[in-house]
């Protein structure tokens, strides 16, 4: 697994419970967390408590014990961890999932280093889960992380992941599938 979830830029290490306040501290407390939540730019998408967030990130994404319903990686990049990418429960028979990732700090951005956890953890997918499709449904605002994602391989779709409930006003879905790479 070791091999699958790295690069030589960037090593995808599976999530403890213990890095879950952490985790959480980086998506609500950084000071990237005004691009993707809160007001003013983002007052459809408030920043969670962390109630809300535990009720969303149950201990399976930490503890690798449900790997079909979700899993948190913590990203490593010289010696530091920089942020975390997830996925959320895999469909088995439409082979999809949906993935969603955070910086911890502004000095890790604008670096590729988000583009590159991405493409690990989509070939990751692909290749333990047999995933054929993969979403990212970010704020149409959020220019920065949706030229992330295309240069990982996404493109928009019109087409909705099952049981899918926009974060935003304004959401847009990209997908990666196998035709797109």
């Amino acid at each position: 697994m070791k091999k699958l979830l790295s690069s030589e830029l960037l090593t995808l290490r599976p999530a403890r419970l213990g890095d879950k306040i952490k985790i959480f501290n980086w998506l609500t407390n950084s000071n990237l967390t005004a691009e993707m939540l809160g007001p003013p730019t983002f007052p459809d998408n408030p920043v969670p408590n962390w109630e809300e967030f535990d009720g969303d990130y149950l201990d399976y994404y930490f503890d690798g014990s449900q790997p079909m319903k979700g899993r948190c990686f913590v990203l490593e990049y010289e010696g530091q961890e920089i942020g975390q990418i997830n996925y959320n429960v895999i469909n088995p028979q439409r082979k999809s999932t949906e993935i969603d990732i955070w910086l911890a700090d502004r000095k890790f951005s604008g670096k590729g280093l988000g583009t590159e956890a991405v493409k690990i953890l989509c070939n990751y997918l692909e290749r333990s889960f047999d995933c054929e499709a993969i979403y990212v449904a970010p704020s149409s605002r959020n220019l920065n992380a949706i030229k992330s994602y295309q240069k990982a391989g996404f493109i928009k779709t019109d087409q909705l992941p099952e049981n899918f409930a926009a974060d935003y006003a304004d959401t847009i879905v990209l997908v990666r599938t196998a035709n797109t790479l």
